[in-house]
C-alpha cells in the first residue's frame, strides 16, 4: 500500500484560506468526510478536537498533522492541505502551518496502513520536499511529488533490509551506541516522526542507533536484549508508558515525543553524557515541570474514583426516593452505596500514590486513604496522604535498591508495602491529618453557612470555567473541584453535590445553547450546523460540552464568550436555588434524582435560552458586520 492509496484528489485541498486553527481541522475533516472512508464524521471530528486538546499537532517548521483514531471512520484515509499565508496552529517553534495532512485511522488499523503513515512522517523531515509541496500549482502536481518521494523513500528501505538480511546470515552481531525507544498515545504520526529524527540526527552525529518505535501496530524495529545491553545508553521519547524495567542498570534519558522530534541532537548529546542518569525502578525520569507532574498525579487518582463515585451516589440517591426509603430493598441498596462510598478516599490516595512509584507505593497510598477518613480529614487529607503514600513508597524502593544491591526482589511482596503502611501512618497522623481535618472543616463549614450570593458568585465561576477551553486547563480544574467536593460528601448528600450541579450545568449549556440557536435562526448558520442543531442538544443534555466546537469555527472569541456567559448563568442559578447532583456525569439521567430537580431544570432552560439569544445577536452582529 502506498500514499496515493490513501489520499484521494478530492481530499486536497491547494487553495485554503482558514482563519484559525479550528478551521482549519474542521475543512480537512468535511474534505475527508466527502470520501468513502468516513460513515460518521462528527464522531471523527470529535476525536479530531479530543486529541488536539491533549497536545498540538503543529509540529514545527509550517508542518501540522492532526489525527485520530475513531469508530466514525470505515477504512484509514488522508486529506491534504496547502494554505499559503499560513495559520497560527500552536505549533512546536510558535510559526503559522503551511502544510496539512489529516490522518483517520480506524481503531483496528491494519499493518499495512501504519506503515503508509510512518513513510508520509519520514518524508515530511525533509525540507526541500515540504517546500516542493507548498509551491505545488496544481493537485495532480502535489500527488505526484508524494509518488515521487515515497519511491525514493521505498528504495532506500529495501535497501537497508536487504544490509540488515546479509548482516543476519552472516551472523555478526551488530552494536549500537545508542538505543530508543518512541511513543504517542495514539502511536500514529509522532512516534514514527520521532524515529526518523532520531536516526537521521545520530546520522549526521557519527552515532549508531536502534530506535522501537512503539506505534499503533505494535513494536517496530523492536529492541533485543544484546541491543540493549550493548548500548551506552537509552533515548526514551514517549508520552505514555512502554516497558521500562528492560532498561534497569542502564545510562536513560527520558522525555517527551516532541523532545525526539524538535531536539533529537541534545537528547543524544544528553544520553552520550558520562553524567546521564542510570535507570532503577521507581526513578522519577518525567522532564515536565513539577507543577505538571503534581497534577498528573492527581488526576490519575480522579480517574479511578470516578465510577465509584457516580456508583455510590445514585445507589444512596434512589435509595432516599420516597418509593424506596422506608422499604428493606432502600436499606440494601443505601448500604451498598454507603460501602462503595467509604472506599473514595482509600483508592484516591493509592492511585495517587501509584502513579508516582507505581506498585511499591499502592499499599501506602491505600494507608493514606484510610488514614484521612478516619481522621475525618475528607478529601483534601486523602490527596495529601496520597502525595505522602506516594513519596514513602519511592523513598522505601531507593532504600532497597541502594542497600541490598539488587536483591531486594524478595522485600516486595511483604517488606516494602510494610514500611510503605507504617511510614504514611506516622506523617499521616501526626503532621497532615491535622491541618487538612482543619481546612476540609472549615471549608464545608463555608459552603454550608455562606451567604446565597457568595454561593452564586462560585456557581458562575466554576459554570463559566467550564466553557472558557473546553477540556483545556480551565474546564479540568472547575471538573476536578465539582469531582472532588463530591467525593467529600458521599454518599450523603452535601454541599460538593451543589459544586457538582453547577459544574455539570456550566458543561451542559454551550451545546444546548447553539443547538437551539441554529433552529430558530437558521439564516444565520451553515448547512453542517443546522444538519447537526439536534444531534448538537443531545451532546449537552448527556453533559458533552465538546459538542459546541463546530460552531465556533466562525468568530471562536465572540461565540466562546456567548458559551461562557451562559455557562456562568447556569451555574449561578443552580446554587441560588440550591440544587445537588449525586453523580460526576450522567447530565440528564441523573437530574431525576438530584435535589429540586425541577429547579435545577428551570436553571437549565434560563441558561439555554440566554445562551441561545446571545449566539444569534453576535451570529447577526457579524453577519453585518462583515
Amino acid at each position: 500500500m502506498r500514499i496515493r492509496d490513501l489520499l484521494s484528489k478530492e481530499a486536497v485541498n491547494l487553495q485554503a484560506n482558514p482563519k484559525n486553527k479550528d478551521e482549519a481541522i474542521n475543512i480537512l475533516v468535511d474534505m475527508l468526510s466527502h470520501t468513502d472512508c468516513i460513515c460518521d464524521a462528527e464522531r471523527f471530528r470529535r476525536a479530531v478536537f479530543d486529541r488536539e486538546r491533549k497536545g498540538s499537532t503543529g509540529l514545527g517548521e509550517g508542518v501540522a498533522i492532526p489525527h485520530a483514531k475513531s469508530a466514525g471512520v470505515l477504512k484509514p484515509g488522508l486529506a491534504a492541505m496547502v494554505v499559503s499565508e499560513g495559520v497560527d496552529f500552536d505549533s512546536l517553534d510558535g510559526k503559522k502551518a503551511n502544510l496539512f495532512f489529516l490522518i483517520a485511522s480506524p481503531h483496528k488499523a491494519s499493518d499495512a496502513h501504519i506503515d503508509v503513515l510512518a513513510r508520509l512522517s519520514t518524508l515530511l523531515i525533509d525540507e526541500s520536499f515540504r517546500n516542493s509541496l507548498i509551491a505545488a500549482k496544481s493537485v495532480d502536481e502535489f500527488l505526484y511529488l508524494v509518488d515521487k518521494a515515497e519511491g525514493v523513500e521505498i528504495e532506500h528501505q529495501q535497501e537497508a533490509l536487504s544490509k540488515e538480511k546479509n548482516k543476519e546470515e552472516n551472523h555478526k552481531p551488530v552494536r549500537y551506541d545508542l538505543v530508543a525507544v518512541t511513543a504517542c498515545p495514539a502511536g500514529l504520526s509522532h512516534t514514527y516522526m520521532a524515529a526518523e529524527a532520531l536516526e537521521h540526527c545520530a546520522l549526521e552525529m557519527g552515532v549508531s542507533i536502534k530506535v522501537e518505535a512503539d506505534g499503533a501496530a505494535g513494536n517496530r524495529n523492536r529492541l533485543l536484549p544484546e541491543d540493549i545491553a550493548n548500548a551506552k545508553a537509552v533515548i526514551v521519547a514517549a508520552d505514555r508508558m512502554v516497558d521500562m524495567d528492560r532498561f534497569i542498570g542502564k545510562p536513560l534519558v527520558r522525555t517527551g515525543i516532541i523532545s525526539g522530534i524538535r531536539t533529537p541532537d541534545q537528547l543524544i548529546a544528553r544520553a552520550l553524557d558520562p553524567a546521564c542518569q542510570i535507570y532503577k525502578p521507581g526513578s522519577m525520569n518525567e522532564s515536565s515541570t513539577f507543577a505538571m507532574r503534581l497534577y498528573r498525579h492527581l488526576m490519575s487518582g480522579l480517574t479511578y474514583i470516578m465510577p465509584l463515585a457516580a456508583t455510590a451516589g445514585i445507589l444512596s440517591a434512589i435509595a432516599r426516593q420516597d418509593l424506596f426509603s422506608a422499604t428493606t430493598l432502600g436499606l440494601f441498596l443505601d448500604s451498598i452505596g454507603y460501602s462503595i462510598g467509604t472506599l473514595l478516599f482509600p483508592v484516591l490516595s493509592a492511585f495517587i500514590s501509584f502513579s508516582i512509584a507505581g506498585r511499591m507505593a499502592l499499599v501506602a497510598g491505600f494507608t493514606g486513604g484510610v488514614m484521612a477518613d478516619m481522621a475525618d480529614a475528607g478529601v483534601i487529607g486523602a490527596v495529601v496522604n496520597g502525595f505522602v503514600g506516594g513519596g514513602v513508597g519511592y523513598i522505601s524502593a531507593a532504600f532497597g535498591q541502594r542497600f541490598l544491591k539488587g536483591h531486594d526482589a524478595m522485600f516486595a511482596l511483604l517488606v516494602y508495602p510494610l514500611l510503605g503502611a507504617l511510614g504514611t501512618t506516622v506523617i499521616a497522623q501526626f503532621i497532615t491529618n491535622l491541618p487538612a481535618e482543619f481546612i476540609d472543616a472549615h471549608l464545608e463549614n463555608i459552603l454550608l453557612h455562606a451567604n446565597k450570593y457568595f454561593l452564586v458568585i462560585i456557581g458562575a465561576i466554576l459554570g463559566g470555567m467550564m466553557s472558557a477551553d473546553m477540556g483545556g486547563p480551565c474546564n479540568k480544574i472547575a471538573y476536578a473541584c465539582g469531582v472532588l467536593l463530591l467525593a467529600d460528601c458521599l454518599p450523603e448528600s452535601g454541599p460538593g453535590s451543589q459544586i457538582m450541579a453547577a459544574v455539570m450545568a456550566g458543561g451542559m449549556i454551550p451545546p444546548i445553547s447553539a443547538g437551539v440557536a441554529a433552529i430558530l435562526a437558521r439564516k444565520l448558520f451553515t448547512r453542517h450546523e443546522k444538519n447537526i442543531a439536534f444531534a448538537t442538544i443531545a451532546k449537552g443534555l448527556f453533559f458533552i460540552t465538546e459538542g459546541v466546537l463546530p460552531y465556533l469555527v466562525f468568530s471562536p472569541l465572540r461565540m466562546r464568550s456567548a458559551c461562557i456567559i451562559s455557562s456562568a448563568c447556569a451555574g449561578a442559578l443552580s446554587m441560588w436555588y440550591g440544587c445537588g447532583l449525586c453523580a460526576p456525569h450522567g447530565g440528564v439521567f441523573i437530574i431525576p434524582l438530584a435535589e429540586k430537580p425541577f429547579s435545577y431544570v428551570l436553571s437549565l432552560v434560563i441558561a439555554s435560552s440566554l445562551g441561545s439569544a446571545l449566539f444569534i445577536i453576535l451570529r447577526l452582529g457579524q453577519k453585518r458586520f462583515d
